[in-house]
């Protein structure tokens, strides 16, 4: 037996390890669940990318490492934003923006956000229950990271995220 735990019993304390983990490690562990290869950036948001071989593809998703809080009243509740870009440029055209906004989901939706510079950036955003398990969180995943894919082919037949 080492000193300090001869020492801590002598003097009554009980020396525990942390136990506890906190949300963003246990968000993690989810997100090494799915198996998808991820990176993590110094803001704690992670970036996972997918390709499709036969069409030489990829799609860059990115997941919001802190869940926000959207309680209200007595409904609590934290949700975790997946999303990825398929557009950035001028201002989209009265045709872009109607592709976006009549592509309908099942969850998710496409949304546009003007930035300082006047360009403007389009993206498929779900947001998930922050206690989501692998399967929900992979899900969310592929169904944004094929959705933005579709869109950005179709607005701008390249392949830029």
């Amino acid at each position: 037996m080492t000193k300090l735990p001869v020492l801590a019993l002598a003097l009554g304390l009980l020396v525990v390890p942390a136990l506890a983990s906190s949300p963003l490690a246990d968000f993690e562990e989810t997100l090494k669940a799915t198996k998808f290869t991820y990176e993590k950036d110094e803001d704690g948001d992670f970036s996972v990318t997918l390709n499709w071989t036969d069409e030489k593809r990829s799609q860059l998703v990115t997941i919001r490492g802190e869940a926000e809080d959207v309680t209200s009243g007595d409904f609590k509740s934290e949700v975790r934003e997946v999303w990825s870009l398929c557009y950035s440029g001028d201002e989209p055209t009265k045709d872009q923006m109607k592709k976006m906004m009549l592509e309908h989901y099942k969850i998710g939706a496409f949304q546009i956000e003007e930035q300082k510079d006047d360009k403007f950036t389009a993206y498929f955003r779900i947001d998930i229950p922050a206690a989501s398990d692998a399967a929900m969180l992979r899900n969310a995943i592929r169904i944004c990271a094929e959705a933005a894919d579709n869109m950005e082919k179709e607005l701008t037949d390249k392949d830029d995220f």
